[in-house]
């Protein structure tokens, strides 16, 4: 049941809520039930080996700063990407909301791999940057993807041509040849 609140008077967050957009209220419950996985259990972290730096890199980890602990930090800079990225497509289709906490989730982790201590990774003030800039460099793979999948297509059909070419050459030798 809602109440009407006399002119002048301020609602209060919970009666707000109930006068939110249906869009906006479908996005906040998405947002609230999103759950990453459980994270494995956090074990006391000693300086990382040269051996353990080897591993993170290979990892495409960068430093060996990242750890289990950083497990909750983790979630909470998901939760951000994911406001960050409904502000910016406030009317995207309900499909793309549904797909929003893996994007957030892949995106989170490109920063946290890449960063190379955690106050670089965790900075809010660089953060719209970064993901900027991340979507910019995929978009560029993408792009030379795309352009090398096309290069490689021209080449199969150059060679396509090229073996029909060479049938056809053989079949008017063998045509000539014949009495």
């Amino acid at each position: 049941q809602q109440q009407q609140q006399p002119q002048g008077q301020h609602m209060s967050t919970g009666q707000y809520q109930n006068h939110q957009p249906q869009q906006q209220q479908q996005q906040q419950i998405q947002h609230n039930q999103y759950q990453a996985p459980a994270p494995p259990p956090a074990q006391p972290q000693a300086p990382a080996s040269a051996s353990q730096q080897a591993h993170f890199q290979s990892n495409g980890l960068t430093g060996g700063w990242q750890s289990d602990g950083d497990y909750q930090e983790r979630r909470k800079m998901i939760a951000k990407i994911v406001h960050l990225l409904q502000q910016r497509k406030p009317n995207a289709p309900p499909e793309w909301f549904k797909k929003l906490p893996q994007m957030a989730k892949r995106l989170e982790e490109s920063l946290y791999r890449s960063a190379k201590s955690f106050s670089e990774y965790n900075d809010t003030a660089t953060l719209k940057q970064r993901l900027q800039q991340l979507a910019a460099s995929i978009g560029m793979k993408t792009k030379k993807m795309q352009q090398q999948q096309a290069q490689l297509a021209q080449q199969k059909l150059r060679a396509q041509a090229k073996q029909q070419a060479q049938y056809r050459g053989q079949q008017q030798q063998q045509q000539q040849q014949q009495p």
